[in-house]
């Protein structure tokens, strides 16, 4: 890439002369570990790390954004994450030729395959990754010292989280073991006595609680517990512990119970009056994943610290039914296991709902009366089906039917794509495709010169303040209107190249687009590595239709463009 040079001279401002630039199709990828995943939602970290990189690049017209990729609630210690599989896979395909992150813990904290990419991956497949707090762009590296920070500081990223969580993680063992931990998290139905000291029964909860038992004991569904506590508008527990000053903040509804609330509170054995502690494993520096779930031998018990909500007796006959609920649900699982595995989800992460935005989730239902045992598969918009205080519509597909729409689409692509080559084929090296070369050309040069004749304006009047030709005031006026002048021509001057670059991109034989839809033109049924290389999102629309966004779909708009500008230039 050519760079802006500065010569500076003691009685002169610098003398920039500005070079035309390549421009990088760029990336931006946010990250936001799970033990941050519960901030409060008036601080949007994601947000934040997303506007600076946006600003980072809105300064620098070489970079163009094309995309961002958030992976929110994913640790950094590891590389699966859904949205950076996804980047990698376009970057793979040079859909993206610059990445840009806010730091480098954002991007990962193992330092190891942190460095891996770092220093061996992205220079070998020549992209440039730019992370904005180090001040570090691999474009400006030489291989010094300054190359050997980086590695260096993913080092210093992966052991400061390793030695936060020991560290975390031996403390509150030993507090716990010893009776000495104080919970910060009470249950739904508790709250703090006066002296803060010790847990007792919050009346206004602790109601809900007993009939949440009550219905589970009378057979009730889910479903219609969490339905009939909403109409009666039972307090949510985000909602109540603000209400009872166990958790501070507000923003929480009263109502707009979550699913996940009942099996939280239906199996937590506190509601019998014991304190229960160490029921997860979170603990980085081992490599275990958060909120791993550990066996009941190894909870740490105190009984009857505490008055019950629950007597022992409903508490052990509701652990009954969900065991017994669990056990049926597992048994048809394992025996419709090998029918199901034949319904294979090719959209995976790359479904959503056209109208909310979220992920369509993809179900498996057998034909109802079906005596051959039949299943079909279809997608639902995950608001709808699962987010009780946000509304949706279904946005209901059957997946028999999503698959042969997309493929008829893919088709249509590539019959476009082919004559598009053929018609290119013979535009290639025309007098109309020759007229606009020369003028994007003419163009860049005229810039350039005008930049470098404003340039040298700019240096004289300098030089005419530090003689006394100009007063501070004169100065002053007449630098502003050059800077202005200055600035306004190296947008033009950045416009100019960009355009030149997109053109040369859609007429040149090794047109993306064009490439990709011939590597799949002879394709008679949709899998997954077609779903991979063609489709970047699938839009689902409330009536089912379904509006596709295909990899590089800008640059088959940019082509089209070009090849109508070069007819019109014949």
């Amino acid at each position: 890439m050519a760079r802006k040079s500065r010569k500076i001279t003691a009685a002169a401002e610098p003398v920039i002369e500005v070079q035309p630039t390549e421009t990088f199709p760029t990336a931006i990828y946010a990250r936001l570990s799970v033990e941050n995943s519960g901030k409060s939602e008036k601080v949007d970290v994601i947000a934040n790390q997303i506007e600076i990189c946006k600003s980072y690049i809105a300064d620098r017209p070489y970079l163009d954004l094309i995309d961002t990729y958030i992976d929110n609630g994913h640790t950094g210690t590891v590389f699966d994450r859904p949205e950076f599989n996804r980047l990698i896979n376009d970057i793979k395909t040079g859909r993206i030729k610059c990445l840009v992150v806010r730091d480098l813990s954002r991007f990962g904290r193992d330092y190891i395959e942190t460095g891996t990419y770092l220093e061996r991956i992205f220079p070998q497949i020549g992209l440039r990754f730019i992370a904005i707090k180090e001040n570090y762009d691999s474009f400006d590296t030489d291989g010094s010292s300054e190359s050997l920070m980086i590695p260096l500081q993913n080092m210093i990223n992966a052991l400061y989280s390793k030695d936060i969580s020991r560290k975390v993680s031996t403390a509150l063992k030993a507090q716990m073991e010893d009776g000495t931990f104080v919970k910060r998290n009470l249950p739904y139905g508790y709250k703090w006595d006066e002296e803060h000291s010790n847990m007792v029964i919050d009346e206004e909860a602790a109601q809900y609680v007993r009939l949440i038992f009550r219905w589970k004991l009378e057979g009730k569904s889910n479903v219609y517990i969490l339905d009939t506590l909403e109409s009666m508008g039972a307090p949510t527990p985000e909602y109540q512990k603000r209400v009872n000053g166990t958790r501070k903040g507000d923003g929480y509804s009263r109502n707009g119970w979550n699913r996940s609330t009942l099996p939280e509170i239906l199996t937590n054995p506190h509601y019998v009056g014991d304190t229960v502690l160490g029921r997860s494993l979170r603990a980085l520096y081992k490599g275990v994943r958060p909120h791993k779930i550990k066996d009941k031998d190894q909870w740490i018990v105190f009984p009857n610290t505490h008055e019950a909500i629950i007597s022992r007796e409903d508490f052990e006959k509701v652990q009954d039914i969900l065991e017994a609920a669990s056990a049926e649900r597992q048994a048809k699982m394992e025996k419709s296991e090998e029918i199901r595995s034949t319904l294979i989800n090719l959209f995976e992460g790359k479904i959503v709902c056209a109208d909310c935005g979220r992920k369509m989730y993809f179900h498996k239902k057998r034909i109802d009366k079906d005596k051959r045992g039949r299943w079909y598969a279809f997608y639902e918009c995950s608001t709808a089906v699962s987010r009780r205080h946000q509304h949706c519509t279904p946005h209901y597909t059957r997946q028999d039917t999503l698959e042969a729409d997309v493929l008829a689409a893919i088709q249509l692509q590539v019959k476009a794509a082919l004559d598009y080559d053929r018609l290119l084929d013979k535009l290639r090296g025309s007098e109309g495709e020759k007229n606009i070369r020369e003028k994007l050309n003419g163009q860049i040069t005229s810039l350039n010169l005008k930049l470098s004749a404003l340039s040298k304006k700019r240096t004289r009047l300098y030089e005419d303040f530090a003689e006394g030709v100009l007063d501070e005031e004169e100065y002053s006026f007449a630098k502003k209107s050059y800077d202005e002048q200055y600035a306004d021509l190296s947008r033009r001057l950045d416009e100019a190249v960009q355009r030149r670059s997109k053109f040369s991109e859609a007429m040149s034989v090794d047109n993306k687009w064009i490439t990709l839809m011939k590597s799949v033109s002879t394709a008679t049924r949709l899998t997954q590595d077609l779903v991979d290389e063609s489709i970047e999102l699938v839009k689902v629309h409330e009536n089912g239709a379904i509006e596709l966004i295909m990899k590089y779909g800008d640059l088959y708009a940019l082509t089209l463009q070009s090849i109508k500008e070069v007819q019109e230039a014949m």
